[in-house]
């Protein structure tokens, strides 16, 4: 219909062709010429409907196929003749259809055709009118799209991209250097500081700062659904999931990974309401190297699990003293006692007198819950920090014990806690629903990052992994990953290793800085340019850790000249080294 009004509708995507625009909207189509003066006119449009011939109002989108509009709908696909839509789909499978896309210049298809994606596949359509399957079955595509060389590309959410190989009839995958999930539930650095990442929907990534490698159930994962990680002191990762229990990842020789389950294999673990899907949430390794393992819901109520340097198990039971099998957080404090956090029953405290195996001096008595002054029973997240300090995260605030006094911490950017970290400076890290919040060491100074004041990826915090030597801190979000540089780092015992970098160190205008690092405890830096006059200085209160980031500037705020200068570092305990940088400014 020509003129007719247009309401405010939902647009679910336009295409254009020379002057004339097409819109697919969930109440029809609406067409115009990009020549006209005034395209707010609804004069200036024409509408189609079923009542044109529209087989569904709802229209994913439009194409132009040798001047034919083609149009994809949820009940099948139609082509405008003589003004009126007609149904073309004879051939296709079922009639939801998720995009259409017009292909031309291809060698392989005689004539210009037409592409249709449905949940069972890419189709095309033929010279007799009907809809023939491009290649194998497929599942799990989301995107369509064909190229001006005449190549068909998809997007699906298992492989990535792929694109149709007309002589071989399959898809060939493009491997993405990328996470194959933005859901970052826990994150572990291991020895070689390669970061390894719990998903909660498409199973373990691993970076190594340069290539992503994805694991999934296709290469021995139980499950995909993760929310937990830990590196042992054999270099192995246990990834725990929701459903399948513990993977442990080795790596070989030869740089391959090998898989091993543990789950109700032998009684270690236990399932959950249904037998065999194992719930582990939750894991600490504690000092001795033993990995302590929450098995929510065990249906025999051994809701808590360790694995000892021996390689024997042993169980605890709700009825021995953890009162439930709603297990989801878990500490080991500096006397070796276990902390888990409850779904419902706050705290309970295991101490087992350093005898794993023998029951008899367990002790379960401690605990804490809203009694105490927990401001929830729900426990999301704990963790002990340098100080003996135990910071308790729950979905209303934030609360702290020390020597069996329960404190209240104000100052997060929201209550809703999901994790908590404790840095090589003592600074604690709390993951919110709402961004991050740092604690400084010295108990006083809130600092906050969100997606507004920072490049943070998202403000669902989940996860957070420190590296200690560099300073680096990993954020994981439910929508992405970030990385953030920050001079926390575990001092080094001498200054033996004393180095900086880069040299040259150029200065151009832009943020570029020049790092000193592997200082030790209450080492103070001072610079020197090459007539021995003091450039900058750096006190030790002024370095929160192993380096320091000089700037390329004077005690003044000016930028310093080219030349060779030179950096002191010297501790309180008499230790002292020094080095050389080219400074070259441009």
């Amino acid at each position: 219909s020509s003129g007719a009004q247009l309401e405010k509708v939902t647009a679910h995507s336009i295409f254009i062709s020379g002057n004339e625009i097409w819109v697919a909207t969930d109440r029809g189509i609406a067409q115009s010429d990009l020549t006209l003066p005034n395209l707010q006119a609804p004069a200036s449009w024409t509408t189609y409907t079923r009542a044109d011939g529209l087989p569904s109002n709802n229209v994913k989108n439009i194409v132009l196929v040798d001047g034919i509009p083609y149009a994809a709908t949820n009940f099948g696909i139609a082509r405008l003749v003589n003004d009126r839509w007609e149904s073309v789909n004879t051939g296709l499978p079922d009639l939801n259809v998720k995009a259409i896309d017009g292909l031309s210049g291809n060698n392989f298809l005689s004539q210009t055709s037409v592409l249709a994606l449905l949940s069972s596949g890419v189709y095309f359509l033929d010279s007799s009118d009907r809809w023939q399957r491009l290649g194998p079955f497929l599942n799990d595509v989301t995107a369509l799209k064909s190229d001006e060389s005449g190549q068909i590309w998809i997007g699906r959410q298992d492989i990535g991209i792929a694109r149709f190989d007309f002589n071989s009839n399959t898809w060939q995958v493009f491997e993405t250097n990328s996470p194959a999930s933005n859901n970052f539930a826990a994150l572990t650095l291991d020895n070689k500081g390669r970061l390894w990442c719990a998903s909660r929907v498409r199973g373990i990534h691993m970076f190594d700062g340069q290539t992503w490698v994805n694991f999934s159930t296709k290469d021995g994962l139980a499950k995909n659904d993760h929310r937990t990680i830990l590196l042992d002191n054999q270099g192995r990762i246990w990834a725990g999931s929701w459903g399948g229990g513990i993977t442990i990842i080795e790596e070989t020789a030869d740089g391959q990974f090998t898989f091993t389950r543990i789950d109700t294999t032998g009684g270690i673990l236990a399932g959950s309401d249904t037998p065999a899907f194992v719930v582990v949430p939750a894991m600490k390794m504690d000092l001795q190297g033993n990995i302590w393992v929450l098995n929510f819901l065990a249906n025999n109520t051994r809701a808590l699990a360790v694995h000892t340097t021996d390689g024997r198990w042993a169980h605890f039971s709700s009825s021995e003293g953890l009162g439930t099998t709603l297990v989801n957080a878990i500490e080991i404090d500096q006397f070796g006692r276990v902390w888990i956090g409850t779904e419902t029953n706050g705290i309970r405290v295991l101490d087992y007198n350093d005898t794993i195996f023998d029951k008899s001096d367990d002790d379960f008595t401690q605990g804490l819950t809203v009694a105490d002054g927990l401001f929830d029973n729900k426990i999301k997240a704990l963790a002990e920090d340098k100080d003996g300090v135990m910071w308790i995260g729950t979905e209303e605030g934030l609360n702290f014990w020390i020597r069996g006094q329960v404190g209240v911490k104000f100052g997060l950017i929201n209550d809703f806690v999901n994790t908590i970290g404790v840095d090589a400076r003592n600074n604690k890290w709390f993951g919110t629903v709402a961004g991050v919040s740092v604690l400084n060491s010295d108990g006083v100074t809130w600092t906050h990052f969100t997606t507004s004041n920072s490049p943070l990826v998202s403000n669902d915090v989940l996860s957070f992994a420190f590296n200690t030597k560099t300073g680096e801190v990993w954020i994981g979000t439910s929508n992405g990953l970030s990385r953030l540089r920050t001079p926390f780092t575990e001092p080094q015992e001498n200054l033996s290793l004393l180095t900086g970098f880069p040299n040259p160190f150029i200065i151009d205008g832009f943020d570029r800085f020049f790092t000193i690092t592997n200082l030790t405890e209450n080492t103070s830096v001072v610079i020197y340019d090459s007539a021995g006059r003091i450039v900058r200085r750096f006190d030790a209160s002024e370095i929160p850790g192993a380096q320091v980031f000089w700037d390329g500037k004077d005690e003044k705020g000016n930028f310093v000249s080219s030349g060779i200068y030179v950096y002191l570092a010297f501790s309180e305990n008499g230790l002292s080294a020094a080095g050389k940088v080219a400074v070259i400014r441009k």
